[in-house]
Formats: C-alpha cells, sequence, structure tokens
C-alpha cells in the first residue's frame, strides 16, 4: 500500500507540481510614469510588461495586499492566470512536450542528412532538454558561425516552442528547393531548441519544478529575482551554459509571450554595450519583418539573471529576446510563426557577416580556445570555438584593430581588419606562439553586483580579463566575480606566491576576500584577504591547482561611481626564463628585498663573496622583470668586489615612467647564475 502511495504522489508531481503553489492573478499597477517601474524593483515582483502609466505583474494575493498597503493602485486583470494559461493551450493549437519529441524525432528520420538531434541536459524531473543541429554536415565540426534559438524558456510561454519548430521545419523542408535556405544550412549551423524548460511545459507554469523563474537565474548581474537562490542554480541553466561554452555560438534568439518587442541587451542596465549600433540596426530589421517593435530591455524594465545578458556578457554573442502574443486561435498562431520565420531568415544570413579567422598554435597547429580583443574601436570580445579553434564576429561594417589572447601564449595585435558592407573579412589562419609568462582571467563565469543599476558605474565584468589596464570592473558593496582561466592552463601550486590580483587606480585601497575552486559554482576554499594590490598562494587551501578564483568586495567601503573593490587584472605564473628561487651559485648570498611589499620604493640588499675563480671582482647585474616577463629596469650592471651591497629600485622603469602596481622579478646575475626574487609594488 505504501509503494502505492509513494508511486501516485510521484506521478502527481510529474503531472502537476504548480498544484501545492499560491493562486498568481495578472495585475495592472497604476504608475504616475515610467521610471516608477524601476523602484518597483524593491517588491520583487515578476513584471512581464511596463509602459508609460502602467506596470504587468503576476501576483499572489499576499503580494497584492502588500502593494495596496504601500499606497498603490493595483487591478486585477485576470483572476486565475493558470487558468488561463489552461484554456489557451487547450484552444490553441499547441505542441505538447511528448508531441514536440515526436516531431523532432521525425525529421531525424526524414532528413539524417541534413540535421542530428542532441540532448544537452535534463531538467529537474529528469525531461529530455533538446537540441536539434541544423547543418549540411551534422556529424562533423565545421568552420562555421552557429545560431541558437531557444524557446519555452517560460513553461507557459508556448508559442516559443512553435515559432521554433515552424523555423524549423522550413529549413528542412526547403533545403533541396530553395537557395536562400540551402545556402543558409551550409554556411552556418542551426541549434534549434523548442522547449528548455520541460517540467514548466509540462504543468503551464512560468517557472521551472523548483518554482524558480530561469529567465532570472543566469549569473550575470544576477540578484535573487525570480525565486533563484543563488547565480545559475538550476539544472536547466548550467545545461544552457555548457552548451554556450562548448560551442562557438555568435548568434541568440529567446522567444517569449507577453508583449510584441524585440527586447535587445542590456536588461541589468541602462547603459548600452559597446556594440549597441549594430544591436539595434539589427533589431530594427528583425522587428520590421515580424511586426513588432524594437526596444532595450533596460528601458522596457529592469531584469537581472536573463539569458540574453549572460550570453551576450560572457561569450560576446548577439542575443535577443523575442516577446510576440501568444493568441488562442491556431490561424494566429500560424501567422506569428510565419512572421517570425521571415525575420529569423533576414537575420541569420547575417551569422557570418563581420570578421572570422581560425586560432592555431605555431609549433603543433592545434586550434586554441582564444579570446578575440576588439581594441578600436571598442567591441564586445568574442571566443573562438573551443575544439576547432574557429570565430566570427558579427559587427558592423568598418576598420578595426584585433589582440587575439589565449593563455599560455604571446598575444598577437592584427591591425586595420577592414569589414566589408556585406558579407565578412577572414583573417585566416592566426598561429600564437607558445609563452608560459601571459597567464591571467580568461573568461567571466559569474558576477554579482548589488547595485548594479546605481546610474554612475558603467564597469564591465570583461574590464577584469587580460593586464593590467585603465579599465577595471567595480564590484559593488558585497558584490563578487568569479573568473576562469581556462581549462589547460590552471593556476598551479609552486613555491611562494601564485597569483596577484590587480586593483585599479580609483583613489582609494578597497578590501576583499579571494576563494579559489575547481569547479565555478564551488565548493569554494579561502584563499585570504587583503586590500589593494596583493599576491596570493594557493597552498593553504589544499589544493595543487585551481581553475576558477571569486574575488568578493568585503563591504567595508562605499563609493559613488566606483563602489567596492575595483578589480583591474588577475594575474599567474611563473614567467618563461623567470624562475623564483633558481641558484645563483657560490658568488651571492643574502638576498634581501626590503620593504616588500613595498608602496614606491625597494631596496635589493645582496653580498659578493670572493671566489676561487674571482678574487677581485664579480661581474653583476641586477634587472626588474614585470609579470609578463618582460624587462622594466637595468639597476646594476658592473663588476663588484667582495662586499655587502645594496640597490634600489624606486618603482620606475627605463624610460622614467611610475609603472603600476604588481608582481615584479628581481633577477639577480653573476656569470652562468642567476636568482629571482619576486617584488610585490603597491599604490
Amino acid at each position: 500500500m505504501l509503494r502505492k502511495i509513494f508511486a501516485l504522489s510521484i506521478a502527481l508531481l510529474c503531472l502537476g507540481f504548480s498544484e501545492t503553489r499560491d493562486k498568481v492573478s495578472l495585475a495592472t499597477i497604476t504608475i504616475q510614469q515610467h521610471d516608477e517601474v524601476y523602484t518597483l524593483n524593491k517588491f520583487r515582483l515578476t513584471i512581464i510588461d511596463a509602459g508609460a502609466d502602467f506596470v504587468k505583474t503576476l501576483v499572489t494575493a499576499d503580494e497584492i495586499t502588500i502593494l495596496r498597503n504601500a499606497g498603490y493602485d493595483v487591478g486585477i486583470l485576470i483572476e486565475d492566470y493558470q487558468a488561463y494559461k489552461d484554456e489557451i493551450f487547450q484552444r490553441g493549437f499547441y505542441h505538447t512536450y511528448n508531441q514536440v519529441y515526436s516531431v523532432l524525432d521525425s525529421f531525424v528520420s526524414d532528413y539524417p542528412e541534413i540535421c542530428r538531434l542532441d540532448t544537452i541536459g535534463y531538467s529537474v524531473l529528469g525531461r529530455a532538454i533538446w537540441a536539434m543541429r541544423v547543418t549540411d554536415n551534422p556529424q562533423v565540426e565545421e568552420n562555421e558561425p552557429e545560431i541558437r534559438l531557444p524557446g519555452n524558456m517560460h513553461g507557459d510561454e508556448h508559442i516559443g516552442t512553435e515559432i521554433t519548430l515552424y523555423f524549423l521545419r522550413h529549413l528542412l523542408t526547403n533545403y533541396s528547393s530553395v537557395p536562400q535556405v540551402q545556402n543558409l544550412i551550409n554556411s552556418s549551423e542551426i541549434w534549434v531548441l523548442p522547449t528548455i524548460n520541460p517540467d514548466g511545459k509540462v504543468a503551464n507554469t512560468r517557472r521551472n519544478a523548483n518554482n524558480v523563474d530561469l529567465n532570472r537565474d543566469y549569473g550575470f548581474f544576477w540578484d535573487g529575482w525570480g525565486g533563484s537562490p543563488a547565480p545559475s542554480s538550476q539544472i536547466e541553466t548550467r545545461s544552457m551554459m555548457q552548451h554556450l561554452e562548448e560551442n562557438n555560438i555568435s548568434l541568440e534568439y529567446n522567444y517569449h509571450s507577453v508583449a510584441q518587442y524585440v527586447n535587445y541587451p542590456w536588461d541589468y542596465h541602462y547603459a548600452d554595450p559597446p556594440d549597441s549600433q549594430y544591436i539595434i540596426l539589427l533589431s530594427e530589421i528583425y522587428a520590421d519583418s515580424a511586426n513588432l517593435t524594437a526596444i532595450n530591455g533596460y528601458d522596457w524594465y529592469q531584469t537581472t539573471g536573463c539569458l540574453q545578458d549572460y550570453t551576450i556578457g560572457t561569450s560576446g554573442a548577439l542575443a535577443w529576446t523575442i516577446e510576440t502574443l501568444e493568441p488562442s486561435s491556431s490561424s494566429a498562431i500560424d501567422q506569428i510563426c510565419y512572421d517570425n520565420r521571415d525575420a529569423l531568415m533576414d537575420v541569420c544570413n547575417r551569422a557570418g557577416w563581420g570578421v572570422e579567422g581560425v586560432v592555431k598554435d605555431s609549433i603543433t597547429n592545434s586550434p586554441i580556445y582564444a579570446r578575440i580583443e576588439f581594441m578600436n574601436p571598442d567591441r564586445i570580445d568574442v571566443y573562438t570555438d573551443p575544439n576547432f579553434g574557429d570565430f566570427h564576429k558579427m559587427i558592423e561594417p568598418g576598420t578595426y584593430d584585433l589582440c587575439i589572447l589565449a593563455n599560455g601564449y604571446a598575444p598577437k595585435i592584427i591591425d586595420s581588419v577592414i569589414v566589408p558592407a556585406t558579407g565578412s573579412v577572414s583573417v585566416g589562419d592566426v598561429f600564437l606562439t607558445p609563452d608560459s609568462s601571459y597567464l591571467s582571467a580568461f573568461r567571466v563565469v559569474l558576477c554579482r553586483y548589488a547595485m548594479h543599476a546605481e546610474v554612475n558605474n558603467k564597469t564591465n565584468p570583461r574590464f577584469a580579463l587580460g593586464p593590467e589596464d585603465s579599465l577595471w570592473l567595480s564590484l559593488g558593496w558585497s558584490g563578487y566575480v568569479v573568473l576562469d582561466v581556462g581549462p589547460n592552463t590552471p593556476i598551479t601550486d609552486g613555491p611562494g606566491d601564485d597569483f596577484v590580483v590587480s586593483e585599479g587606480n580609483d583613489g582609494m585601497d578597497e578590501g576583499y576576500n579571494v576563494y579559489v575552486s575547481n569547479d565555478w559554482s564551488g565548493s569554494w576554499i579561502s584563499c585570504g584577504a587583503d586590500t589593494g594590490t596583493a599576491s596570493f598562494d594557493i597552498s593553504a587551501t589544499g589544493l595543487s591547482e585551481a581553475r576558477y578564483v571569486k574575488i568578493v568586495d568585503d563591504g567595508n567601503t562605499q563609493g559613488t561611481q566606483y563602489a567596492g573593490f575595483d578589480l583591474d587584472a588577475l594575474h599567474f605564473w611563473y614567467p618563461a626564463g623567470i624562475e623564483e628561487g633558481s641558484v645563483l651559485g657560490e658568488a651571492i648570498v643574502n638576498i634581501l628585498l626590503s620593504p616588500n611589499p613595498s608602496h614606491g620604493q625597494i631596496d635589493i640588499r645582496f653580498q659578493v663573496l670572493e671566489t676561487a675563480a674571482s678574487r677581485q671582482k664579480t661581474e653583476i647585474s641586477v634587472v626588474v622583470y614585470d609579470a609578463a616577463g618582460r624587462k622594466v629596469s637595468d639597476l646594476a650592471d658592473d663588476a663588484k668586489e667582495p662586499g655587502h651591497y645594496m640597490v634600489t629600485w624606486n618603482g620606475i622603469d627605463d624610460l622614467g615612467r611610475e609603472v603600476p602596481a604588481g608582481v615584479y622579478f628581481v633577477k639577480l646575475t653573476t656569470g652562468d647564475y642567476g636568482r629571482v626574487e619576486k617584488a610585490i609594488l603597491l599604490k
């Protein structure tokens, strides 16, 4: 009997996990001006639409009471939103979860030469998340731009499933007869994911089986909205993140249904991304074709933890959220699908427009997982495909300077790359030379800035990548960032400290805590705390190596424009040809750097001994190198008699310029022998 009760309980859970939840209503809140929508964020409401004088939100009875007690005029549009969505689903022709699989399976059977069905993960209740890969060689990885089309992220917004399935059917059935379709499939790789919230689809609920809004769960400027307990906490979210990391996505459209908008980044902040001019142009092209309106996400209403911002913020792919109506009439559904099909054809054919190339190792000729930085003019970085080494940056016509960076390789700058008005320009095979002196933070995984909408703070997580420069990420009070140093170049435990955290110069030293792990989601092991630029040793954690570093503001200092710790860079070592503590030989002993760390001047003391080889003088050189192995300053290069000596470095390079704070290496050489000591320069 107990077995039957248990089985029945599980069945009821799988069929309708929303039964135990509070009834949700669709309500409208009257506001005097649009900016009031941002003050409503303190209530952590599920806002789905906003205008000049109204906000539409999904609310429980308790939330309605709280809003009315706070003085808001709340009107009920739909008393039982779940019942309303159930009726829409039953009246219109919307595929069920099982029907979606049947359609995908039949496509694979009918068109095996141009599509392949993958399962990229599973839901909370164990349902598969399917991804159909459409290309001319679906079993082979090729040098092509990749397009990703997820739908049904909110389980009760079924039009996303229909739009993506409709477009998929259009591609497959017209490949042999329509040149435009054939060219698209032959020149790109298209991922169609009709339902990325399977449990929500089955239960016809917005959220997943853990009652989390998946479009508030992604870890790029996450802030705990939509019931999300931690950044990228849900299994469905992590499946999409892993898919993004493994595939070089250039273009993404995520389908929803509460309005009629082409929603473009950012959602979390009012400041536009560097690519905004081109993003707006593409938004208008899609909107005109699909009978929608282009709108900036933050201008509409603020959202944190959304897929759109995560995709562009961590990978550089251009990403949008498409909002359409969700009618109950089958003919109206077909019209929406038709309009979006044409819009997709217009923009997807541009996925290969811009700059492309392949990054390879100059010795082995093997592909490299690299970051492509657009320096002049500034544009969002993109990454190569981890397996194939190709990159495809959608970018407006113009002339650009590129920098190709990969940990363990010397960077390469490519000047004056001219992007045509249509099509792409290829920089060909870019060969990087192995050089272990170039090691720094490679990719942003997660970030949280508690005051991310503060109007004065326009810093961005990508500012913390690469070497020190004039850009930094302000973490905000108690904010944090998780940095990835790459799958092939973990920080390894060596003699002394292993990495340095560099602070940007905003006029004050601020405190922070440092943690390391080999999993981006933890568990995290403390590596210490400090203020300003400082170095850290992972030996105290018990780890021999670590791939991820989490830097957390200590919450003790406050600022205005640059609140919280200002992270300029994260470096680790050892530089090529400079190994701390290498043997010097018999000629020099008792080397001492003092003070170390120093705020400006370091005295280097050493003793020259009388040796059998030289009773008189010994040739001595003292050279300072930076963390990348580049010579900074020659302090001494002459013959010295036996005795005690001191040379002083005042933080100035050979050209008379003040060097930035960071880790430096002082190398003393005599004959064939040398010794290196690490110096920490603070500002």
